[in-house]
């Protein structure tokens, strides 16, 4: 019995050995699977790292520098080398949206489909202070959540390429955002959105996001007496939980509904 242990072991340990992965986005190599401690160095593409196990710790995985240094990098910057493509279930670029584990968007309790006409869609709701918390906060969050999401690479000219390190190319966002009744300050519903990703040569960033924010905000809101629709019209309903699935989700798609006069549903 003990031998057959070690045979599984040797064997477990072989495949792990056998595999790799290559850096797709510019990635930290870290002492442990966190962003507590400093990186022990810059990992730019198209490194490839030997996979020292087969799954990941907190979404990174333990790997080997082709100059013998170990550490952890975070699995969203990497692929398994040879691994089939996974298939995505958003039909926009990645670069478009936020890590779903990182920032998997929270709701605001205080914001229910029974009050709606009390909250986000009472003609005297604004987004504005108190409710929207100030730069002191967001902008040290947006600083250290840049680094989570590998956002990076030098960019003195400030052209805002994909993982610029420039924080003047992104908004820090509300996945939910305040008019969908999106938590305020809890992390998981901040992230360094994008101003400038592009798909096939059209900017698709955080301000084509605000029309749809405001299209759902429109739907929710479309069935409550006196409201007064703002930006981009609906023409039907949707529940305050569907809103906001479609921002945690493929907001991308209801973009593209939009501009081709379709509903969201």
């Amino acid at each position: 019995m003990f031998m057959k242990l070690i045979t599984l072991i040797t064997v477990v340990a072989s495949l792990a050995f056998g595999q790799s992965v290559v850096v797709q986005h510019n990635v930290n190599l870290r002492a442990d699977p966190s962003t507590d401690n400093p990186p022990l160095a810059l990992l730019t593409p198209p490194a490839s790292l030997a996979l020292l196990e087969n799954t990941k710790q907190a979404g990174y995985y333990h790997v080997k520098t082709p100059i013998g240094q170990q550490g952890w990098v975070w699995g969203k910057n990497v692929t398994m080398r040879n691994a089939p493509t996974p298939v995505s279930p958003f039909i926009g670029p990645a670069e478009i949206y936020p890590d779903q584990t990182r920032t998997p968007g929270f709701a605001n309790p205080d914001v229910t489909q029974e009050n709606l006409a009390d909250t986000i869609c009472n003609r005297n709701f604004r987004t504005g202070p108190p409710l929207r918390p100030p730069t002191s906060f967001t902008n040290p969050l947006k600083a250290s959540q840049m680094v989570e999401y590998g956002d990076s690479v030098s960019d003195p000219n400030k052209t805002c390429m994909l993982r610029s390190d420039n924080v003047g190319c992104y908004e820090e966002d509300h996945l939910i955002s305040l008019e969908n009744g999106g938590h305020p300050r809890d992390p998981r519903n901040l992230w360094p959105e994008p101003y400038f990703t592009t798909i096939d040569g059209k900017v698709v960033g955080a301000r084509q996001k605000d029309l749809v924010e405001g299209y759902i905000r429109n739907a929710v809101c479309f069935n409550i007496a006196g409201y007064r629709s703002n930006g981009t019209k609906a023409h039907a309903p949707l529940t305050l939980k569907r809103g906001q699935e479609i921002l945690t989700g493929d907001w991308y798609a209801c973009f593209t509904n939009i501009k081709g006069g379709r509903n969201c549903q």
